[in-house]
């Protein structure tokens, strides 16, 4: 097979792999809970915790919900909370591409890459969700 065909079959098996963390995280944050949080047009599916010769990423997938036409207006939160409920941080961030593409007979997604460091050392939670539109002030 030629390598992209190769990385492409890689992406859709972790895509349609039944969990929600396909890859063991760094030790130093393991512990570190993952949650996900769909929105009526995009399901995040995949989200995990890497650091390749570099900074802290959460990284994963989105796909389009079926009935979906636009998904321009669909971002991600990412929240960093600490063991007592409180925001550490909070961060918005678009998947790419931004408009997912209808694939023929692979499931319709995008990826995310979100740099998370410097993290803070009290961080216990990390959620990614899916958010139509804008933010209120």
């Amino acid at each position: 097979m030629k390598p992209p065909l190769i990385f492409l079959l890689g992406v859709i098996g972790v895509i349609l792999a039944g969990c929600a963390t396909p890859f063991r995280a760094p030790p130093d944050v393991a512990h570190i809970q993952l949650d996900r949080v769909d929105s009526p047009l995009v399901s995040v599916e995949k989200i995990w915790l890497e650091r390749k010769k570099g900074p802290l990423v959460v990284t994963g997938f989105v796909l389009k919900e079926l009935s979906t036409d636009d998904t321009t207006g669909t971002h991600l939160d990412v929240t960093l909370f600490a063991a007592d409920g409180r925001v550490l941080r909070s961060i918005v961030e678009h998947f790419e591409p931004r408009q997912i593409p209808r694939r023929y007979r692979q499931p319709d997604y995008a990826t995310y890459r979100v740099v998370l460091d410097p993290l803070p050392i009290n961080t216990v939670r990390i959620e990614v969700r899916a958010h139509e539109g804008a933010h209120s002030s």
